[in-house]
């Protein structure tokens, strides 16, 4: 397991908190805490957690994939008792009638990397290194998982409450069917889903995910990005924010562009709505030949355009750092004119940057709305 330790104990611990935070702009601190707090009960009461690469997965009957859902705001809000994972896990094996054999994060950026060492360590199961994702996106479909093929569901929830949800759907409906279900469980759940085998899950799962946030977390400010092989685009100064006038003018095709009836057939909008509106942030590079960058974001950067050229684009991730020491990444909604940064991009997983890890990415399914067959 190159670059990876053999398990995560109370101090790797500490490593992976300090490197999940690396890629995770707008982090909240106090859920962060939470979740580290979590992680770390876990693990001094049940002791290390075994890390498995892919290449050990040979064999395994069932892994299932471990993430936060909801508000992670809502986590600090609503303190979990900490058997929510064990209860989730325990649910989804009842339902499949076989016992998990391995955890894996959906991603590991911020809380979901500390949930999942506390899963596996909670229900004694080994932690695989690496992810769903390779990166954050915003929609429980939105996974390598689902390019392989692999359906979310079924799924359990498990509520702070004490309650237990199991959904089965038809591929495409999990995130319509859970959403609703996270503010009646107090704004927040953990979702155990995505169960497949072994050999499935080391053949679309994104590698050594894991092993690269514990080594930034052991890394120099001037280093913290180094894991995942940065390409720079610019270093300069915001030198202005937009916000589109109307709400509904979404150049990205990620909201819905005209009125749709939520109770009438096909309810569901065209595109997945996100908790965020269109944003561009205009940035003037002070080194090298002065170019004019435009950032577009909606959740996150989509595209860069340096002087009106195309010079990045989702799936990749377009991160806006800090020009100070701690180089870390501001988020989209909190960028403000004057402020020094450096603009880089870290490579999608290369099923991102299939047309089907394309359309996913962007869209959130894997066929265009019209192209579904219809059934009888």
């Amino acid at each position: 397991m190159t670059g990876a330790p053999a398990q995560v104990d109370a101090a790797v611990l500490e490593q992976l908190a300090a490197g999940s935070l690396v890629l995770a702009a707008g982090a909240a601190e106090s859920a962060f805490r939470v979740a580290l707090d979590w992680a770390r009960v876990s693990v001094a009461a049940h002791g290390p957690v075994r890390l498995l690469a892919p290449d050990e997965l040979s064999g395994l009957r069932l892994c299932v994939t471990v993430t936060l859902v909801g508000s992670s705001a809502a986590l600090a809000e609503q303190l979990p008792t900490g058997a929510e994972t064990v209860r989730a896990v325990r649910a989804l094996e009842r339902l499949l009638g076989v016992r998990a054999d391995a955890v894996v994060a959906l991603n590991t950026a911020g809380e979901n990397a500390l949930l999942s060492v506390a899963a596996a360590a909670d229900c004694g199961l080994p932690l695989v290194d690496g992810d769903g994702c390779g990166r954050v996106l915003p929609l429980l479909e939105q996974s390598t998982f689902t390019l392989a093929g692999v359906a979310a569901a079924p799924l359990a929830l498990a509520t702070p409450s004490g309650d237990v949800v199991v959904v089965e759907s038809a591929g495409g409906r999990v995130e319509d069917l859970v959403r609703p279900l996270v503010p009646a469980a107090g704004g927040w759940a953990v979702a155990v889903c995505y169960a497949m085998s072994g050999e499935v899950l080391a053949g679309s799962v994104v590698p050594g995910t894991v092993g690269r946030a514990i080594r930034a977390g052991t890394a120099r400010p001037r280093d913290l990005f180094a894991p995942w092989s940065p390409r720079r685009l610019c270093r300069g100064r915001i030198t202005a924010v937009e916000h589109p006038v109307d709400a509904q003018d979404d150049p990205y095709g990620y909201g819905p562009t005209e009125a749709y009836d939520p109770t009438g057939p096909g309810s569901a909008p065209p595109w997945p709505v996100l908790p965020s509106s269109p944003t561009s942030v205009l940035v003037a590079e002070t080194e090298g030949i002065g170019r004019h960058f435009r950032l577009e974001a909606h959740n996150e950067v989509l595209l860069a355009l340096a002087d009106g050229a195309p010079v990045a684009a989702a799936p990749d991730q377009i991160l806006i750092l800090s020009a100070s020491a701690d180089r870390r990444v501001l988020d989209v909604e909190r960028a403000v004119p004057g402020v020094e940064v450096e603009v880089v991009v870290i490579p999608a997983a290369p099923a991102w940057h299939t047309p089907e890890g394309r359309r996913l990415a962007r869209t959130g399914v894997l066929d265009p709305p019209g192209t579904e067959e219809e059934s009888w």
